[in-house]
Order: C-alpha cells, then structure tokens, then sequence
C-alpha cells in the first residue's frame, strides 16, 4: 500500500468534510477552538521533524523511506518514534472535531491503525536491519507515538 500518508491526511480530512453535508452534525462548546488549537499542533508537531531530517540531510519521503542515511534521536524525537505521524494523526483528529459526526469519529482510528499496520511496521523492520543494535536501543527508550 504505497498511499503517501499526507494524501491519506488529504483524504480522510475531505471525507470528514464531505460527510459533515449528508450526517447530522454534533456541535460542543468551542469546537472550532478546539478543532483549530488541535490542528496548530499537529502542524507543529509534523513541521520539527521535517526541518530536522532536513538539516541531517535524510529522506523525509514516506515512501522511499530506505534512502534513510541516518538514525534521528535527538529533540522531538527522543520523545516520540514518529513525530511526523503524529502530527498527520492530530491534523485528522482536528477535522474529526471539526466536523463532529459519527463517521468523522471513525477516520482518527483508521488513520491510526493504517499507518502502524502499513507504514510503521515497515519502516521499523527497515531501521532495524540498517541500524541494527542503535536502533533497538533507541526503541526500547522511545515509545512509537508518545
């Protein structure tokens, strides 16, 4: 499954959008607060890793992910595996508020359980034959999302 996670992100943000107009929608005190402090986050949380793989001249190509050159541990990361993940999993959660229904619900929880079944665990089988006992090391230390 070679879906970029960002598209999935697109994806599943136009979906919760798209079913805000056929499903009842469910409206609490500062949604839209909520919804918007929750996607300043994720943005935050996905733009430091990015800058910082820059910086260490890494891939930051979820899909090409073996062009990898170097083991990131430091920052956001010794707190978090997949930072970048994370922030896309805030930015779906965002909209889900945003456009509180019970499908809008459901897109956080597919999100989550796609990337660890199709992206995750590959990229950590990968990491593991390129870094072998540090990358073992740091994941005994860092938890996958937080």
């Amino acid at each position: 499954m070679k879906i970029p996670p960002p598209i999935l992100v697109l994806i599943l943000v136009a979906s919760n959008f798209l079913s805000s107009k056929k499903i009842d929608v469910v409206h609490i005190p500062h949604q839209t607060l909520v919804s918007i402090l929750i996607l300043l986050i994720g943005i935050l949380i996905l733009t430091i890793p990015v800058t910082k793989f820059i910086k260490y001249k890494t891939t930051i190509d979820p899909i090409e992910f073996k062009k990898v050159n170097k083991l990131v541990t430091s920052g956001i990361y010794k707190y978090s595996r997949n930072p970048m993940y994370l922030g896309l999993l805030l930015i779906v959660i965002s909209s889900s508020i945003l456009y509180l229904n019970i499908f809008s619900v459901s897109t956080p929880i597919f999100f989550y359980y796609w990337i660890n079944r199709f992206q995750i665990q590959r990229e950590e089988i990968f990491l593991t034959e390129k870094f072998g006992k540090e990358y073992l090391s740091y994941k005994t230390k860092t938890r996958r999302w937080i």
